[in-house]
C-alpha cells in the first residue's frame, strides 16, 4: 500500500522550470563586466544564492560591494526570462495537486521565481519560501520547514523534491522523504535522496481526501 504524504514541497529552478539558458547568460554578462572570465560555468554554483557566488569570484570586496553586485545580477534574471520553459511533465503535475497541498522551495527570491512561473506558464502556489522570507539558505532545513509550517503539515509527512544536492540535503534535514529529479547534476551528486528520479514528469501523484500518493517506476516510497 502506497504511503500517504501530506504536502509536496518542490524546487523551482532545475526542478519545475528550465531557467538556466536565462541566467547563464545573466551571469555570463557579469561575469565580463567585472573580469571574471569571458564563459561562465553556472553548473558550478547552482543553487546557491547570489551574494555567496560574488563573494566567492570576487573575495576582495565588501559586504556591501557583493551585495550590490547580487542585486544587478537578480533584476537582470528578473527581466530576462524569455527562454524559461516548464520542464516536461510540470504543468501535468501540478494541475493534478490539490492547490492547498503542493508549495515551492527556492533558493531564488519572489519576484524572480514569479517571473519565471509566469514565463513557463505554471501556476504560482499558495505557499512560496524564497531567498526573501529566510536566513539560512539550503542545505540548512529553514526554507522547507517554513513551507510545511505555511501549509499546516508535519514536515516529516511531506515530501521534498529537488535537483541539487543542496536542496535535497535541506530536505532530509526537515525530516522529509526527499527525492531528487536529474537535470544537470552527476548521479553520484544525489545519492543522499530517498529515491531519484528522470524528473517531476515521472512521477506519477494521486490526491485522496486524507493526502497524496505518489509512485517512481520500480521504487518504494
Amino acid at each position: 500500500m502506497s504511503k500517504v504524504h501530506s504536502a509536496i514541497l518542490f524546487d523551482l529552478d532545475g526542478t519545475l522550470v528550465d531557467s538556466y539558458a536565462d541566467a547563464e547568460d545573466c551571469w555570463g554578462d557579469w561575469a565580463q563586466s567585472v573580469g571574471v572570465g569571458d564563459v561562465f560555468d553556472l553548473s558550478r554554483f547552482y543553487g546557491q544564492k547570489r551574494s555567496d557566488i560574488v563573494r566567492t569570484l570576487l573575495p576582495h570586496l565588501s559586504e556591501r560591494e557583493i551585495l550590490d553586485h547580487a542585486e544587478r545580477v537578480r533584476l537582470a534574471e528578473r527581466a530576462r526570462v524569455a527562454k524559461v520553459v516548464a520542464l516536461p511533465g510540470a504543468a501535468e503535475v501540478l494541475a493534478s495537486l490539490p492547490p492547498e497541498r503542493w508549495g515551492i522551495v527556492t533558493s531564488n527570491d519572489t519576484e524572480v521565481a514569479l517571473a519565471r512561473l509566469r514565463s513557463a506558464g505554471l501556476p504560482a502556489p499558495e505557499v512560496i519560501v524564497s531567498a526573501d522570507d529566510v536566513v539560512h539558505p539550503k542545505p540548512h532545513p529553514e526554507g522547507f520547514l517554513l513551507a510545511a509550517q505555511k501549509i499546516g503539515v508535519d514536515p516529516t509527512s511531506a515530501v521534498g523534491i529537488d535537483d541539487s544536492p543542496m536542496g535535497i540535503a535541506a530536505a532530509r534535514a526537515a525530516g522529509m522523504t526527499t527525492i531528487a529529479v536529474r537535470f544537470r547534476q552527476e548521479e553520484s551528486a544525489l545519492q543522499a535522496a530517498h529515491a531519484v528520479a528522470d524528473g517531476v514528469g515521472s512521477i506519477t501523484f494521486q490526491g485522496r481526501p486524507d493526502g497524496i500518493t505518489l509512485r517512481i517506476p520500480g521504487v518504494e516510497l
